[in-house]
């Protein structure tokens, strides 16, 4: 054994004379396996150990090398989007793809359809404005110069209650807080990007994608101030989130910078305004509604428009922690599994007895939704450990593994574990709201050796524990 490897485990299973270390010990909570550098970083967060989960194990090992309250069922946060997408690689299949067709209502006559455009919505979780404007090429090579009628968007495949996006956590407007819809489209965002001009003193505003009469009110005034915290010195008025207004300024010194907003709006009204652009741009004539109804019995296929592969959908999910995409995907597990209209329970059925019958068994697992933004997910250390490796000895272990942060790289582990002994050698998904902070994936070695492993904090001072998790991951990865 290596002297490096001597010292960690004797640090790691020679522990005492820690208040926290006694506290554990009362518990039960086998404090002796976590390493003292943790323990150390925990308590000056202010952490009690109870609140945390550490598992972690070589792949070649039979049992955990650290293994501390790893039965407790915890809020994982974003980690659970590792239990949807695995499931979903295993039984949709890595090559699986949505298929949204377009249909017409009537006759095409000298070029004009004569009646409503349809769209039959099936999940897709990618669906964007220019995969749209495709489709309105598509439809103009078809022909079509002119829609007489509506266009209607079946949304049947999905049967949920009403989605408020401003219950989690008040901001209504956040990109991560937008909700499900059989027929969503570009993640219903608008992107607005903020360009700063010197020679023309002022601040120019654009808008992606293409809105059909997007207008804005009042631009920010160029300022020569320190940038700061841009976004609220621009005092941003999305009463009409269409025509918004900006009452303060935008400093030269940020430069060009964006701002993702969810406009609160009806499903309708941002399709609406999408496919009024987009239709312009390609020559098409259309002065209709978009409305919700379902396909008409005597609508004629036009064209389908197929979504990248779920291979390539997931990297999406969880290297940038995509929560509508993961719940796009979680429901659609359930109309795998049989249903004719997906619901969260149905979803979470389907993945249950999917784990059941692949030795799995969690039976504390609350999914929830599917992303993991929730007060009410609950996981354990040790499953998502066990989750992990048998993702790695199973048919699309490359997909999943390769969906993950890459330490030091990209997603969300672009700023973590950047040391040489780290970097671009742990994929591991992250996970943090208020109060919650995870990570759970995979770590090679110099050495070659492979682990697994799960840490999770569920306390009001989750957001101080990072040093914790790092020292948690470095402890292995420099010893091993």
């Amino acid at each position: 054994m290596q002297p490096s490897r001597r010292r960690f485990l004797a640090s790691t299973f020679a522990l005492s004379g820690t208040p926290l270390l006694a506290r554990a010990q009362q518990l039960g909570l086998g404090a002796a396996a976590l390493p003292p550098s943790v323990v150390q970083a925990l308590e000056t967060a202010r952490i009690p150990l109870q609140s945390c989960a550490f598992v972690l194990q070589a792949q070649d090992s039979a049992a955990p090398q650290i293994a501390f309250n790893g039965a407790a069922l915890m809020n994982p946060a974003s980690v659970l989007k590792l239990v949807t997408t695995y499931c979903a690689l295993r039984m949709l299949g890595p090559a699986y793809v949505w298929k949204t067709p377009v249909y017409a209502v009537g006759p095409v006559r000298a070029g004009v359809l004569q009646g409503d455009l349809a769209f039959v919505g099936s999940g897709d979780p990618h669906l964007m404005a220019d995969n749209l404007w495709s489709i309105a090429g598509r439809l103009r090579d078809l022909g079509i110069r002119r829609i007489r009628g509506d266009v209607l968007i079946d949304r049947q495949a999905f049967d949920l209650p009403p989605h408020d996006p401003a219950a989690f956590d008040g901001d209504a407007t956040a990109p991560y807080n937008v909700g499900p819809d059989p027929f969503l489209v570009n993640f219903g965002v608008m992107r607005l990007g903020f360009v700063p001009d010197a020679a023309a003193q002022q601040v120019r505003v654009t808008v992606e994608p293409p809105l059909a009469g997007f207008d804005l009110r009042e631009a920010p005034r160029l300022t020569a101030a320190a940038c700061g915290n841009w976004k609220d010195k621009l005092r941003a008025d999305w009463k009409q989130p269409f025509a918004p207004r900006f009452a303060g300024g935008f400093a030269a010194a940020c430069g060009p910078q964006t701002w993702n907003i969810a406009p609160e709006v009806s499903d309708n009204t941002y399709v609406q305004r999408l496919l009024g652009a987009l239709f312009a741009q390609v020559g098409i004539e259309w002065k209709g509604q978009v409305r919700t109804a379902p396909l008409p019995a005597d609508a004629t296929e036009l064209t389908v428009w197929d979504s990248p592969a779920l291979a390539v959908l997931v990297r999406d999910i969880n290297k940038y922690s995509n929560n509508v995409m993961a719940q796009q995907v979680f429901l659609t597990l359930a109309l795998q599994a049989g249903a004719q209209r997906a619901t969260w329970a149905g979803a979470g059925q389907a993945v249950a007895q999917w784990l059941s019958a692949h030795e799995l068994d969690m039976p504390g697992l609350v999914l929830d939704n599917g992303c993991g933004l929730s007060r009410i997910a609950r996981i354990s250390a040790n499953d998502l450990n066990a989750l992990l490796r048998s993702a790695w000895d199973s048919p699309v272990m490359p997909e999943f593994v390769s969906s993950l942060p890459l330490a030091g790289e990209d997603g969300t582990l672009r700023r973590h574990f950047r040391d040489p002994d780290t970097a671009g050698r742990i994929h591991a998904k992250t996970g943090t709201l208020d109060g919650v902070l995870s990570l759970a994936g995979y770590a090679q070695t110099r050495a070659g050796r492979r682990y697994t492993f799960a840490a999770l904090v569920n306390d009001p001072r989750a957001g101080g524990a990072w040093p914790a998790l790092e020292a948690f991951v470095n402890g292995f990865m420099q010893a091993a």
